[in-house]
């Protein structure tokens, strides 16, 4: 079975954004505040509100 991650960063409006995806979890993590994402439309609209 495979398992595959990924993690990625980028920086919205001066603040950090940080993405997990894998095991199972999806999460985003907004200057230390932990975010459960269950779709990438989720995390689109997450994003949204930070511009």
């Amino acid at each position: 079975m495979n398992h595959i991650t990924m993690h990625g960063s980028l920086t919205v409006n001066r603040r950090t954004v940080i993405v997990h995806v894998g095991d199972g979890e999806v999460n985003a993590t907004v200057d230390g505040t932990r975010f459960n994402v269950r779709s990438l439309w989720q995390l689109y609209q997450l994003l949204r509100l930070l511009v």
